[in-house]
C-alpha cells in the first residue's frame, strides 16, 4: 500500500488520481464476460467516470447485440474530437483514457482521395465540423 498526501496535490493531480482510480476499479471489477444486468452497471459508472472527465453525449443509453456481443449507442456532444458509432463497454473503457475507436483520428492533409473544392482558384475541403479548410 502506498501512502499518498491528498492534502499536498494539486487540483490536476488529484483529478488524474480520481480518474486512475475510477479506471482501475471499472477494470478489476469487470474483467470477464459480462451479462447484461452487470454491463449495464457498469455502463453506468463509466458513464459517471467519463463525466467526471468532462466528456458530454446526447445519447449513450441504447444498447443492442450486434457481432456477438452487446454494444452501446454513443453520440457525443464534441463530434470534432469523438465520433458516434455502436461501441462495446471495452471500445468505451477506452475512451475514457483518450484511446480506441471512439477517438477521431488526425488525417493527414493530402491523403489520396480526398476531395476538395476549387472555388476561383481557392481550394476548400469541409471539415466534419462543418467548417472550412482553404488552401
Amino acid at each position: 500500500m502506498i501512502d499518498i498526501d491528498i492534502d499536498g496535490l494539486s487540483l490536476t493531480e488529484l483529478e488524474q488520481l480520481r480518474d486512475a482510480v475510477n479506471h482501475r476499479l471499472i477494470q478489476l471489477r469487470y474483467s470477464n464476460r459480462h451479462t447484461l444486468p452487470e454491463l449495464l452497471r457498469m455502463l453506468e459508472e463509466l458513464k459517471t467516470a467519463l463525466n467526471d472527465q468532462g466528456k458530454q453525449w446526447r445519447s449513450l443509453e441504447r444498447w443492442q447485440w450486434m457481432d456477438g456481443q452487446i454494444r452501446f449507442w454513443l453520440n457525443p456532444t464534441d463530434q470534432v474530437q469523438y465520433q458516434s458509432g455502436w461501441y462495446t463497454i471495452d471500445e468505451l473503457m477506452l475512451w475514457s483514457r483518450n484511446n480506441g475507436p471512439v477517438m477521431v483520428r488526425e488525417e493527414d492533409d493530402d491523403e489520396p482521395g480526398e476531395t476538395w473544392t476549387e472555388v476561383d482558384g481557392v481550394r476548400i475541403r469541409w471539415l466534419p465540423d462543418g467548417t472550412m479548410q482553404r488552401e
